[in-house]
């Protein structure tokens, strides 16, 4: 499943699964900030927030999304 918090696009399955997405709303792939902890591509515009939504992403608080990114460690 693809996440955002409105800032930062994140996947609770794969890179790759994350990589598909953010091709499909049309981020680039060197806009991808692979943390090792939590890669993500930054979302910076209300019109990318709201495509990443039309396409499937689930909205969720910052906390949730932190909670995610440890249960994925």
């Amino acid at each position: 499943m693809i996440y955002t918090d409105g800032i930062h696009l994140v996947s609770d399955i794969s890179d790759a699964e994350l990589h598909r997405f953010a091709k499909t709303i049309g981020l680039k792939r060197e806009w991808f900030q692979d943390k090792k902890r939590h890669p993500y591509y930054d979302l910076t515009t209300e019109r990318k927030i709201k495509l990443a939504l039309l396409c499937g992403a689930k909205m969720m608080h910052k906390r949730e999304m932190i909670k995610l990114i440890k249960i994925k460690e």
